[in-house]
Order: structure tokens, then sequence, then C-alpha cells
């Protein structure tokens, strides 16, 4: 483009019609002789110059270019002389919605996954980067919890004496990692080898992993040391902790002593809610920072009381059988789908209600050698798909010979995601 001050931006941007960029029509003067015609003529002269002052100003509004009254930068293709087009606001993900309060959610989404997975990566990089794409996925699709099982038992120990496999460990670890809010992981998660490469994985962008300047009536915290208390004041007047929330000050949680380095939810008071059309950014952040006050609440009220995704939980397991013996929930797994290449075709069109839905992914081996491994807690010979309500071929016309675990648990709540309640 040719800047309007440059001494060609007339010869090189008029048309052979009366508008800059049109065709047709006489040749039109420049602006500096228009400009004298003004002054000189006056009278019947000044509508033209009018009209073509007007032409100019449609001309920069509907973008500098050029060329047959396509409008240029900013105009409609074929809409005449300098149309100027509705330009939507990109600058912001319309994701941030997520942010923004609802009703209640109850139900929970759960996801059981081998740690044999991880041993079939070639390096510990790949092996880093395969947990990212799980943690990812879990993620995107509000996953509120994933249970890692052991499913070989001649798997290799982890050597921390925590009753783990090495595959188990790594992968926990870098799971909890990647779910941990960034400013609470140097606090609760001290360096390990297992996660040397963590710097690879792309961020969760999860909604509880708030920025300073963004309001939620919820944020996660970490107890601090007492030697890290900003104020001994509060605690000589009232029973209560301060935690970091990622804020520029502490928050004072009244009402419990929370030992130190523990991983809180808190709900902020006197914070004020978002409203439904404002971006949860904004410049009076600081304003609100002010104050530091609030609550512990469970992990699970933000959901259940606001609908916000906030985060999944990782439960490890022992065996294939505490996956549905261990459940957490009241009442256990009401609704349970396991995945295998030869199960029935998966066809979606609602899935029937439930309060807790568990979606278990096998090996490289599938469902069938998890079940037949002695430290499974089954019978050998025991068929798997009688283990759940349904036993399903995610991807029956798949033209791969193999659907690696990232995959299947992408595919899997890609086409189950649109059949979930809200």
């Amino acid at each position: 483009l040719v800047p309007r001050s440059s001494p060609n931006w007339d010869r090189s941007h008029r048309g052979s019609g009366g508008c800059p960029g049109s065709m047709g029509g006489d040749k039109e003067p420049g602006p500096g002789k228009r400009k004298r015609a003004l002054e000189e003529g006056g009278g019947a002269d000044e509508a033209p110059v009018r009209e073509a002052k007007q032409q100019r100003r449609q001309h920069e509004g509907g973008g500098r270019g050029g060329g047959k009254g396509r409008g240029g930068r900013g105009g409609e293709k074929g809409r005449g002389r300098g149309a100027v087009a509705h330009q939507e606001d990109t600058s912001k993900p319309t994701a941030l919605a997520m942010l923004r309060p609802k009703h209640g959610r109850s139900h929970t989404l759960s996801v059981a996954l081998p740690a044999s997975i991880v041993d079939n990566a070639q390096s510990i990089e790949l092996k880093a980067v395969l947990v990212g794409q799980i943690a990812r996925a879990l993620t995107i699709f509000s996953v509120d919890e994933v249970v890692l099982y052991e499913d070989r038992s001649d798997a290799p120990p982890s050597g921390d004496d925590d009753g783990a496999s090495k595959a188990m460990a790594f992968f926990a670890r870098n799971l909890q990692y990647l779910e941990t809010p960034q400013y609470l992981r140097r606090q609760l998660l001290p360096f390990h080898r297992d996660l040397k490469h963590v710097g690879l994985l792309a961020p969760l962008d999860a909604p509880h992993h708030l920025r300073k300047n963004e309001r939620l009536p919820y944020r996660e915290g970490a107890v601090l040391p007492k030697d890290q208390w900003p104020s001994k004041k509060m605690s000589a007047s009232e029973t209560g902790c301060w935690v970091n929330c990622g804020l520029d000050q502490s928050v004072w949680v009244v009402g419990a002593e929370i030992p130190s380095d523990v991983r809180v939810t808190v709900r902020l008071e006197n914070a004020r809610k978002p409203d439904d059309e404002e971006v949860e950014e904004d410049e009076e952040a600081s304003s609100w920072q002010r104050h530091r006050r609030g609550v512990a609440v469970p992990p699970r009220e933000p959901t259940t009381k606001m609908g916000l995704y906030w985060g999944y939980q990782v439960r490890i397991v022992q065996s294939f059988k505490e996956v549905f013996d261990a459940c957490p929930y009241e009442g256990g797994y009401d609704l349970t789908f396991g995945t295998s290449e030869r199960g029935e075709a998966l066809g979606v069109s609602r899935v029937p209600k439930f309060k807790h839905l568990l979606l278990v992914f096998g090996g490289v081996g599938g469902l069938e050698e998890v079940v037949a491994d002695k430290h499974s807690g089954y019978d050998a010979g025991m068929d798997p798909a009688k283990l759940f309500a349904r036993y399903v071929n995610i991807c029956p016309n798949q033209t791969s010979r193999t659907i690696r675990a990232e995959e299947a648990v992408l595919i899997t709540l890609a086409a189950l995601n649109p059949y979930l309640p809200r």
C-alpha cells in the first residue's frame, strides 16, 4: 500500500472515475485542485467538491486498496464503492464464556487409563508429550476424574517407595503438575526427575488457572507457612490462615486452621460476580484484589454451585478391579463404557441419564489383555464386556492398524460430548 501522505497517492489510487478506486467517467481532479475550486468557484461548485470529499472519506473507511470498487481492506467484496464490512472482535477468545456463572452441575465424568501406555513411548520426552496430550483432552471435555490403574504385574517399580510402578508415578506426577495452577506449582510441587520435560507441554488454560486480573468468586490457593504470613494480627483476633491465591496480596481464610502447603479451594468474600456481557479481565482488577478474606470450600463447589469446570482429580489404584470398587462417589458409577476394537460399533443418538459416567480404556493389547493379567483382580477367562453397560468400538472404520491411547481418548470424548448433559 502507498501511504496517503505520499506524493504518488493521488496518481496510484485514483481510477478513471469520480471515486478513488472506481472505474469509468472523467478523470477526477486531485485533492489540491478540488480545494482551489472550492475557494475560487464557491456556489455551484461546492456540491461536487463536498461529494468528492465524502467519497474520499468512504474510500478511506473501506480500506485503501484500490481496484474496481471492491473496497480493499475492511470492505466487502462486490459491495460497491468503499463499503465498510462489519469487523468481529477477535482480540479475545470466545471460550472466555467458560468463566461466566451458569447453573450448577452435579453429574461427573470419569476416565480410566492404564499406566502402561506411558511405557509405549520411545523416550522420556515423548512420554511427557503423551501425558500432555491426554491432559489437554481431559480438560477440553470437562473430565472431573482420571483413574490410573496398574495393568501389568511385571511393571518395574518407581523406586520412590510409594508402591507404584515407574510408569504410574510418571503418569500421575505429570497429570497433577499440569492440573495445578501455575502460581501454586513452585510451592506445592518440588522438582522431580519425572518433571524434567514439562516445559515442552502445552498449558491447560482451565477455568481455575486464573490470571491476577481475572475475577471469579472462587480461586485455588495454597496455605502459606507461618513464617511467611504477612500479618500476625489477624490470627490473634480470629481463627484462620493465610493462603496464596495468585493475587498481589494473600487471602485470609477464616474459620479453619489448615496445615501449611496444603491446596485449598477458596470462596472469596465480597468478590463481585462478573456480568454476563463482561469479559473477566479489566483494568479495575486491582481494586478487587484488595478483598483479602475468604472461606475454604469443597473442591466441587464451583462446579455444583456455578457450573464451572474446576479441573480433574487424579486417582491411583493398584488393580483394574479397584477402578470400580474404590469409586469415591456414593452409589458408584451408574453408567460405564468400555472401549475395545472388539466391541460394538459406537452409535450414539442419546446417552441415558446418569450421575456418574465412567469411560474405560485399555492398553496396547486392549481391555482383554488387562483382564487376563493376574494383577487385574478378575479371572483370566472373564469376558470384559460383562463389566460394562456398553462395550464399544469407538472407530469401527479405522484405516490404521492401531489407535493410540491419546487418540482414543480424544475420539471417544468428542463423539460423546454432544450427548452429555450441560
